[in-house]
């Protein structure tokens, strides 16, 4: 435990070193400011659940990529591995100091519009965030081994986000309409698991959908961190390395 709470302190050093923070704390601005300016409430109260689940999908997945891109180029990795620490807990303090960062920042554009606008929320919303950011901080892992680069990193993740979340962009603006069973086969998705829970809390419907989303995405990461992002951990380090 001692290591893990040191190594997490590391990741958030690092979050500050390559200006991941700072970054993060940027993009909360241009989603506060862009938001703000919206009179329409109806449109308002639309579009603020979707910059919630962009923030804690898409963003999580390139801050970890980013990341893991500038360890590779520095070497840092290779140097934390010599220390007697153990890939679980290096991954784990990834993921934490991720959900960490994220969480806040993502919090931050509630906050301003609980006292811009007075809009109200159910602070259930943090545990789905955290869940969801967590989730797609592994998926970050996966991006990164797959690509050779980080350019070919984004490719590969910008290509996936439109296959997957475009769907469930269009239902949930309501520009495609569905059935029973396109709706259950959507769920399959990670981004439409965020998106039916957070959008969830804003319009406080609990329904067997949500609760199908929640046990999808704790089953998925599960299953990629045992039997992916820790398995495959060692050699991306030594391909990064040379080894």
């Amino acid at each position: 435990m001692h290591n893990l709470i040191k190594l997490i302190k590391g990741e958030l050093q690092r979050l500050q070193k390559y200006n991941v923070t700072l970054i993060s704390l940027i993009v909360t601005l241009i989603w506060v400011a862009l938001l703000y300016f919206i009179d329409d409430t109806d449109v308002f109260l639309m579009l603020l659940p979707l910059v919630i689940i962009l923030d804690v999908t898409m963003m999580s997945i390139m801050y970890t990529g980013a990341v893991m891109y500038f360890e590779k180029s520095e070497n840092t990795m290779l140097s934390i591995l010599v220390t007697p620490v153990s890939h679980k807990d290096i991954i784990i303090s990834k993921i934490i100091a991720n959900v960490i960062q994220q969480t806040i920042s993502t919090l931050l554009v509630i906050l301003a519009f609980v006292f811009l606008k007075d809009i109200s929320v159910s602070w259930i919303i943090i545990l789905l965030m955290m869940l969801s950011i967590g989730f797609h901080t592994l998926l970050g892992f996966v991006f990164t081994y797959t690509a050779k680069d980080f350019t070919t990193m984004l490719t590969n993740f910008m290509f996936v986000m439109i296959v997957f979340a475009t769907p469930s962009i269009l239902v949930y603006v309501n520009v495609i309409q569905t059935n029973d069973l396109i709706n259950y086969l959507l769920l399959m998705s990670p981004f439409e698991q965020a998106t039916v829970m957070i959008s969830s809390v804003f319009t406080q419907t609990y329904d067997v959908m949500f609760f199908m989303c929640i046990v999808l995405m704790i089953t998925y990461f599960a299953l990629m961190y045992r039997w992916y992002v820790l398995p495959k951990f060692s050699s991306y380090v030594q391909k990064g390395s040379g080894v």
